[in-house]
């Protein structure tokens, strides 16, 4: 089931399964969201593109699906409603994943905010990974530049080894992987292409992931165009690896981030 959803300033859509945003798009302007022109939208299987829900883990576990079983999950939409501000507000439940409970907000407006509250529900603590996955459309991808990240310290996955972000500007030229640690910061995607900046603010996380496949992984991707890599980026925000949370009985951790974007002066 999709849910179609329009501001005076925004359009978007939202699926059940995944409790998963596949578009926002500001009236006017292109589409702030990525999404495969190659996803299957098959019950079960994750869609390619938009903002995948990354919880309760992150990356492979064995003999589970990767990123968790929130992302193929079908929510519950528990509740809408329109603020006197004219922006939409949605609430969706996942069932529970014993001991956690989630809950996904999403406000739909002049930006896209996003948030994951999650609860332990158990009479044990209990530790897991977020993330919002989001992938961003952009012009092209030799005309980006990615700010907010000079100083952390990342793992990159391409590279195999943990080293220091030394750029004020990232420049992506071949496939890039990295988990950026024990930073709060907000990140800037400058796009010179489609002239306009694109503004994560986010709160409740220490991690951010970026991530373009490059040439080879999109070939090997059934659900990936071979040269979609160029229009997209993913600069995503949660709580992985080294920043992954522990929650005591009964205890409560939210993830919130919101997503704008201004043209470029």
């Amino acid at each position: 089931m999709k849910i179609a959803i329009e501001t005076q300033w925004s359009t978007a859509e939202i699926y059940l399964q995944g409790a998963h945003i596949t578009r926002f798009e500001k009236k006017g302007d292109a589409p702030l969201l990525f999404l495969s022109g190659e996803s299957e939208f098959i019950k079960g299987k994750p869609i390619r593109g938009g903002v995948p829900i990354i919880f309760p883990w992150f990356g492979g576990r064995e003999g589970f699906p990767a990123h968790g079983l929130a992302r193929t999950s079908e929510w519950d939409l528990e509740e809408t409603s329109l603020l006197a501000t004219g922006v939409v507000t949605l609430r969706f439940r996942l069932p529970t994943i014993d001991p956690l409970d989630a809950d996904f907000v999403v406000h739909v407006g002049d930006q896209l905010t996003m948030e994951l509250i999650v609860k332990n529900a158990g009479a044990q603590e209990a530790t897991f990974e977020t993330c919002f996955h989001t992938y961003f459309q952009i012009g092209e991808i030799y005309s980006i530049s990615i700010k907010g990240l000079t100083g952390c310290s990342y793992y990159d996955k391409v590279l195999g080894g943990v080293f220091t972000e030394t750029q004020e500007s990232i420049h992506i030229m071949n496939e890039v992987d990295r988990v950026y640690f024990d930073t709060t910061a907000a990140v800037e995607i400058i796009d010179t292409q489609l002239r306009r900046k694109i503004l994560v603010t986010k709160s409740g996380s220490n991690s951010t992931v970026v991530w373009n496949p490059w040439i080879e992984k999109s070939q090997r991707m059934p659900d990936f165009g071979d040269e979609e890599y160029l229009q997209m980026v993913c600069v995503e925000s949660g709580n992985v690896a080294n920043d992954r949370i522990t929650l005591a009985p009964d205890s409560k951790a939210n993830l919130k981030v919101e997503v704008s974007s201004e043209p470029l002066l």
